[in-house]
């Protein structure tokens, strides 16, 4: 089955695709994160999408969205303190549970890596959060 990765600026698709990992973030600290709806997370990511450096990629499985990755460019220059930074920060990643337990998100990660590789990015950069 053919695997492809496909940019997108549809708030919709995301939000639905969001809706499993929000969900599971809620479970895991439900004191911080606030219930998923639909209508909100619409419109969280209508004003997200867009903003320069981001970029969302749906996860198409023979043509079938089944998950997205949100990710970053963070470039800062160097001063006093440090050197430059150039490293892609993942937002969130997502596969809908129907396909979970098969391999897509580690797939999802090996795109990654080869995208941050192809844009002179020697870093990659995530939050994990364990239950």
């Amino acid at each position: 089955m053919e695997i492809t990765f496909s940019p997108t600026n549809d708030a919709r698709l995301i939000a639905r695709l969001n809706r499993s990992i929000h969900e599971h973030h809620v479970h895991m600290n439900p004191s911080f994160f606030a219930e998923y709806e639909e209508e909100k997370m619409y419109e969280a990511f209508s004003t997200l999408i867009g903003r320069p450096g981001h970029h969302y990629m749906v996860m198409q499985l023979e043509a079938t969205p089944i998950g997205y990755i949100w990710f970053e460019e963070k470039v800062g220059e160097a001063n006093a303190f440090r050197q430059a930074v150039r490293v892609v920060y993942v937002h969130h990643i997502s596969i809908d549970p129907m396909y979970q337990r098969n391999g897509y998100g580690r797939r999802v990660m090996e795109w990654m890596e080869q995208w941050a590789l192809d844009h002179q990015f020697k870093s990659i950069e995530l939050d994990y959060w364990m239950s």
